[in-house]
């Protein structure tokens, strides 16, 4: 008696642990459809990339130009280089530019040596001071370059132009990729034969690279350095839902 009342018990409780454990497992195995139908819903976008151009005239000048001197003397090579970069930073300050326009970027003293002999002897030394100066308006380049090569300047790196300002043109050029990119999402839906829904994600990449100009010697002779154009680009990443 006392142990059929046992066996009876423990198959009850047996049936009760793995009525628990159906029923876990139905509640596990209703929720996955769920989640991932989820995943996937947040997966559905379309994913276009849009661009804006716009052109504006440069208005900020950049020169990068100094000397360079070889002499058999260390000491010499950078008198020489001294003296000549005094009266170039003197025509910048007599156009009127000022002090906190003007940077050196180059400063080098290089040891010269005669390979070809076995003990490779020292045979002289290259100073080299470069500076790079900013200024406006840009239609004075020529005559600074012309004064500045005049005065003793014998390395032109480069020439380019920037924009000082350019937040106008870049809300023209933002607005251009916004809707450059909208065009392209909304052709997209409608080639696929679906809804387009509000973009969910963007990111925004901006460049304004300068206009660089060939410094030649005779364009810098001759003063005429053309300033050109510059271009503001936008780029935008968005991705818009599907609906």
């Amino acid at each position: 008696m006392g142990r059929g009342w046992l066996s009876g018990a423990l198959a009850l409780v047996v049936v009760l642990a793995v009525g628990a454990v159906l029923t876990g497992a139905s509640s596990f195995r209703s929720a996955s459809p769920a989640a991932a139908q989820g995943t996937q819903a947040s997966e559905r976008t379309i994913s276009v990339v849009g661009e804006g151009r716009v052109a504006v005239s440069p208005d900020v000048a950049h020169l990068t130009l100094g000397v360079e001197v070889f002499d058999p003397d260390a000491a010499t090579a950078q008198r020489v280089v001294q003296s000549r970069m005094t009266e170039i930073l003197a025509v910048f300050r007599r156009t009127g530019i000022p002090d906190n326009k003007i940077k050196t970027v180059v400063y080098s003293i290089v040891v010269e040596r005669d390979w070809n002999r076995p003990e490779t002897p020292v045979i002289g030394y290259r100073v080299t001071h470069v500076v790079e100066v900013e200024f406006q308006p840009v239609q004075r380049v020529g005559e600074v370059l012309s004064q500045a090569v005049q005065a003793g300047a014998n390395v032109v790196t480069s020439v380019t132009f920037s924009v000082a300002d350019p937040a106008a043109a870049l809300r023209q050029a933002r607005e251009l990729a916004v809707r450059d990119a909208r065009d392209k999402a909304a052709h997209l839906a409608q080639l696929t034969g679906v809804g387009l829904g509000e973009p969910i994600r963007i990111v925004e990449s901006m460049t304004t690279p300068p206009t660089p100009v060939p410094a030649a010697r005779d364009a810098i002779e001759a003063g005429g350095v053309p300033v050109g154009e510059a271009t503001i680009i936008v780029t935008v990443s968005i991705d818009y839902a599907i609906r």
